[in-house]
């Protein structure tokens, strides 16, 4: 028998690099193993404030760890006052097992609030720590949000204007699990699209929503 989670409501981190993006250096942060407010709507995605470009000091990057969640629930990363995400990820804390050791977990949320302030994470049912990687307003990017994708399809958050996803992530619509409560969904495309110009979400059965940082 299958069954699945239904729709959420609630709300790496090893390296830094610079790269150029059209002409201007920005800081990224690496990924180690890779919530939700309201914002404008145009051209069907969900859009947060524009920032402009500049240079954000490697001095001026702060590391929030957000607390450990109960199990099966999220944990949130907010960045301080005045900043914004460029990245985060997550830390599983405890990860369901079967009785032979096999896991039978899932990370079913691992993207940027919709506003771009902070990064949430959250299992099917084990405990995680959301982390987030912060910098100035006036250098974090665009917090941009997709559409939910049909069963097993894709969900892309295309990031408006001449800008490119630098960072992204997902949040599940729909999970699905066994009679046992053993997961049997699955991420399997978590990446910008091949131009760039956005991130791209699917599951293996489930519903997705795809979430882009763009600068």
């Amino acid at each position: 028998m299958m069954i699945f989670i239904g729709k959420i409501t609630a709300a790496q981190i090893d390296w830094k690099r610079t790269v150029q993006l059209r002409g201007k250096t920005r800081l990224v942060a690496g990924v180690v193993a890779a919530a939700v407010v309201g914002a404008a709507t145009a051209g069907g995605v969900t859009l947060a404030q524009a920032n402009p470009a500049a240079k954000a000091p490697v001095s001026s990057v702060q590391v929030v760890v957000g607390p450990e969640s109960a199990p099966g629930q999220p944990s949130s990363a907010r960045c301080p006052e005045g900043m914004g995400a460029i990245n985060g990820g997550f830390q599983a804390t405890s990860f369901s097992q079967s009785g032979g050791g096999d896991p039978y977990d899932g990370v079913t949320v691992n993207a940027p609030f919709t506003d771009g302030k902070g990064w949430s994470a959250m299992l099917m049912t084990g405990r995680v720590i959301a982390r987030a990687v912060c910098v100035p307003a006036a250098q974090a990017p665009q917090a941009v949000v997709g559409p939910v994708s049909e069963e097993a399809g894709m969900s892309v958050a295309r990031c408006p204007g001449d800008t490119r996803a630098i960072a992204g992530g997902y949040v599940r619509e729909t999970w699905y699990k066994n009679g046992y409560g053993e997961s049997l969904d699955d991420i399997i495309v978590n990446a910008p699209n091949d131009s760039g110009s956005g991130w791209a979400a699917k599951q293996f059965h489930g519903k997705t929503v795809a979430r882009a940082l763009c600068s």
